[in-house]
């Protein structure tokens, strides 16, 4: 069983990153304090974002700072291939690019920034059009893409459902404690 030392280390975000992971959090639930203005997000917001994307029938892209939206070249670091609506936000099934996976590894970039279509008549998100990678996301408190472990303790691997709930949480996959206890 592994102990609460080990939430404090995951916590901490202190650790390096192992891999990009395959889902992410674009948008948690509820009242969004942004920069660039408050929305809410809700389930609601979910399947309008989800209606579009199948209307359109193209991935949404992952570009690099915003760069969709200027008059530049704008490489993907990554392409949504589904979203997925989770009890704290909208998630995203990604195709990472290999030059994002790195960037991504080397922390060079750390945040996403959803680019959102807002309704006018109530604040609600209503369409997702791009995400970018970035280090200044406009979401206020927005979680890092990654959050990675290294453990200091010796015992053997065994999660409990609130154990696998909080990896899930962190984006962190089991078979990456797997590893780690190999290892020993």
């Amino acid at each position: 069983m592994i102990d609460i030392e080990v939430y404090t280390e995951i916590l901490s975000q202190t650790a390096n990153l192992t891999e990009a992971p395959e889902y992410i959090r674009v948008l948690p639930l509820g009242y969004v304090s942004s920069e660039k203005g408050d929305f809410l997000v809700d389930n609601e917001s979910f399947h309008m974002m989800k209606e579009y994307m199948e209307h359109r029938a193209v991935d949404i892209v992952i570009d690099y700072e915003h760069q969709t939206l200027k008059d530049v070249q704008a490489p993907a670091g990554g392409w949504i291939k589904e979203l997925v609506l989770k009890s704290d936000g909208i998630f995203a099934k990604v195709e990472w690019t290999k030059k994002a996976r790195e960037y991504l590894q080397n922390r060079e970039y750390r945040y996403l920034s959803p680019v959102v279509l807002i309704r006018k008549k109530d604040h609600k998100a209503s369409q997702l059009h791009s995400v970018a990678l970035t280090n200044t996301p406009a979401i206020n408190g927005m979680t890092p893409i990654v959050n990675s472990i290294k453990l200091p303790l010796k015992t053997e691997f065994e999660s409990d459902d609130i154990q696998k709930k909080i990896f899930r949480m962190l984006n962190i996959q089991e078979r990456d404690l797997e590893r780690y206890w190999q290892k020993e």
